[in-house]
């Protein structure tokens, strides 16, 4: 029961970049400061949104992962980390909600709290593509007076091509705040009813493949081109912003929808990617578990 509307965030904030003569860069050692578990719903409330009368709902949804990892990259060691959401949903395609996680080995634990404003439907004419749009607002629970995010909000857009058999979608989040960032996901997913017991009652199996793009920052060693002409010269590195690939991940989702239950326990691989040649990540594996239940206003 995953993946119908969109909160898509890997929500990150990364450190002030100072510049030290003129090739030299010091990054700040810790590139992430948080991610939100993303809010995404699929096809059990995909035919309450189909409908053409007007009804609200308010969906929870509580989040447990075994270890925290953003673009497949351990975010301290053997981390777990909890999220958890409450939305308010409208069969005309509005929502809202407000989403935030807490991490185990982080200090404050609690880090971000993120508010969205979205809206998402399918064209009646074309049953098997849905759209959606979304706003996130960033709010951080950072003690330090001297930290200031570079990215404050995000605005985010998608599409899903669905089908009975393999179905994928594609996610686009443009950060925003003292600097721009682009952040894309694109899914290949397919769900297989295993037990159907009523209209909504049902287990299912839904495997997925993801593929994760963003930027990455790069260490370059100019010491093979520079110490020749100048001996003295004593650093030799700079740093730039790289987009490509971050992350490839399968995940293998047990599902059961029971009532207004969502419940879903799930195994994910992550084969992470480098723009920087001299950095090789180790493949990382995790386990997961959320309850939803959904409310009829």
């Amino acid at each position: 029961m995953k993946k119908f509307l969109l909160s898509f965030i890997f929500l990150f904030s990364i450190g002030s970049i100072l510049a030290q003569k003129d090739v030299i860069l010091e990054i700040q050692e810790n590139r992430l400061d948080s991610l939100v578990e993303s809010v995404l719903f699929d096809d059990f409330y995909s035919d309450l949104f189909a409908e053409d009368y007007s009804t609200q709902f308010l969906y929870w949804r509580a989040n447990y992962d075994a270890k925290t990892f953003y673009a497949g990259r351990e975010i301290g060691i053997d981390q777990y980390n909890l999220s958890s959401q409450l939305f308010y949903l409208h069969t005309k395609g509005f929502y809202a909600g407000v989403s935030g996680a807490w991490y185990s080995d982080l200090d404050p634990n609690y880090r971000t709290t993120v508010l969205t404003l979205g809206y998402g439907k399918g064209l009646k004419k074309i049953k098997f593509l849905r759209y959606r749009a979304s706003y996130d607002l960033f709010f951080y629970n950072n003690q330090d007076p001297d930290y200031e995010p570079i990215y404050t909000s995000s605005l985010n857009v998608g599409t899903t091509l669905k089908s009975k058999i393999v179905s994928t979608r594609f996610d686009a989040s443009f950060l925003l705040g003292k600097e721009f960032g682009t952040q894309l996901s694109w899914d290949i997913y397919s769900k297989i009813n295993l037990l159907k017991f009523g209209r909504l009652n049902k287990l299912r199996i839904e495997p997925e493949v993801s593929f994760t793009y963003g930027s990455e920052t790069v260490e370059y060693d100019l010491s093979a081109y520079l110490l020749d002409q100048y001996p003295d010269l004593t650093d030799t590195y700079y740093y730039e912003d790289v987009f490509g690939m971050l992350n490839t991940s399968i995940e293998v989702p047990l599902n059961l929808s029971l009532k207004n239950f969502d419940i879903e326990f799930s195994w994910k691989k992550n084969f992470p990617h480098s723009m920087d040649y001299t950095i090789e990540y180790p493949n990382t594996s995790f386990f997961s578990f959320s309850i939803g239940y959904l409310f009829n206003l």
